[in-house]
């Protein structure tokens, strides 16, 4: 039934093949598709003009946070099996950010799961071995992968319940992808749990948690930069918090903390800066007094009508300064907690021993979430208790100082998982070859 349902599948691909090329060239965007005539290329395998040599270990990642994540533990099998890496990524952003790693030798999109399109890419490039980073589990590249003797392999794996419930619909081919699988690295016991009722054979399932956690940075950049910035809002001697990664229902949440807890300064960092505007007019029409880092960054005149120096509120609109701001203030607050959008890296702020705020959302990494409850390094708040909560924090030192020690040793206990992954991938290569 699984081969069946394969079959179907690229029966159906000169469908889906121009149903892609049609929705590339009517695009909205068609004219920022600077690049299409060599995305197309490497999409259907026209073009192999990057290839160095063959016997590649190749990595596939989804986009940008799966390429991240990858870096680390890509250049740990470079020297365990002496290979260069090729990396193919599902998107455009996740190429161009594969590119910037000077640890991928090679870097281009995946081509489409049809049978064909794969069999030619593994022909061209004849990898030794596949490592699926995360999530992006497509049928024939497995299955071709099997066919032709490479071993295939999930590292860093991860799936959501909704993703294993539409799979269970497609039990028979999931089953088949599984087979032609050596093992999968999952990043936690949950997740280990999903697979498991996907009938992957337990003896092929370890818990090797998530190597996106051995990247974390306790000395982040531009500290100093961040200071300074403090220094010219006359920041100094007060109060901070800065919430990350916000969204709509917390930024509101904040400003009406800000009126609340008129001695407490606040920084808000956004989650996509294209919403810019929006929140400026939810600040203005707040009445709180602001500031924006690109006007400072640019030298514009802060002492303006929207507070400048007096502000209470700073809007970063600028990428690459979190941490620095994390870094800086006295408790932390990562969104997409409150607003349901699983909650982003709580994490990033807990090694840099601070406080971390935020929601019941937390879907995306429960794992992670619970430890922090658990050790009373992560608080949970929402829209309703956030004034109240920090201002029982920001009233005890004791307490902000406690909860900042328990987030980093939270943070600390979750690194490792790249050597972890390693001792699979060197135990599975010893069962190979004996």
């Amino acid at each position: 039934m699984g081969y069946l349902i394969l079959i179907l599948l690229n029966l159906l691909f000169p469908l889906i093949g121009t149903g892609v090329i049609l929705s590339f060239l009517f695009s909205s965007r068609r004219k920022l598709l600077k690049n299409l005539n060599e995305e197309l290329s490497e999409r259907f395998v026209f073009s192999s003009k990057n290839r160095i040599c063959g016997g590649y270990i190749w990595l596939h990642a989804a986009s940008v946070g799966e390429v991240k994540s990858a870096v680390k533990i890509a250049a740990d099998l470079k020297s365990f099996y002496k290979r260069p890496a090729l990396i193919t990524t599902s998107t455009a952003a996740g190429r161009a950010a594969a590119q910037k790693e000077p640890v991928f030798d090679v870097s281009v999109l995946m081509p489409m799961d049809f049978y064909y399109l794969v069999k030619r890419f593994i022909k061209i490039y004849a990898p030794h071995r596949l490592f699926i980073i995360e999530s992006d589990l497509w049928p024939n590249m497995i299955i071709a992968c099997g066919r032709n003797k490479i071993p295939a392999a999930v590292i860093n794996g991860r799936i959501s319940k909704r993703s294993a419930s539409r799979y269970k619909l497609l039990l028979p081919l999931v089953k088949l992808v599984f087979k032609n699988i050596s093992f999968v690295c999952a990043q936690s016991g949950e997740i280990k749990k999903l697979y498991l009722n996907l009938a992957m054979p337990e003896e092929k399932l370890y818990v090797s948690g998530n190597i996106k956690y051995d990247m974390l940075d306790a000395e982040p950049s531009r500290v100093e930069n961040a200071e300074n910035l403090l220094n010219i809002l006359n920041w100094r001697g007060s109060k901070i918090i800065t919430l990350g990664s916000t969204h709509e229902k917390e930024e509101r949440a904040a400003l009406s903390c800000a009126l609340e807890l008129n001695d407490v300064k606040f920084i808000i960092a956004p989650r996509h800066l294209e919403r810019k505007e929006q929140i400026v007019k939810m600040i203005k029409a707040s009445g709180i007094k602001f500031a924006i880092l690109s006007d400072i960054l640019n030298n514009i005149n802060i002492d303006n009508s929207s507070g400048g120096a007096y502000a209470q509120v700073l809007l970063v609109d600028a990428m690459g300064w979190l941490g620095a701001f994390y870094k800086v203030s006295d408790i932390v607050f990562v969104g997409g907690s409150i607003s349901k959008n699983g909650g982003h890296n709580f994490l990033e702020a807990a090694i840099l021993r601070r406080p971390v705020f935020f929601g019941k959302y937390y879907y995306n990494a429960p794992d992670v979430a619970k430890e922090m409850l658990k050790s009373g390094g992560g608080v949970l708040v929402d829209e309703n208790n956030f004034a109240d909560i920090i201002r029982k924090f920001i009233s005890q030192t004791d307490l902000i100082e406690s909860a900042a020690a328990s987030a980093q040793k939270t943070a600390l206990s979750f690194k490792g998982a790249a050597a972890k992954t390693m001792a699979v991938v060197k135990e599975h290569e010893k069962e190979t070859r004996t």
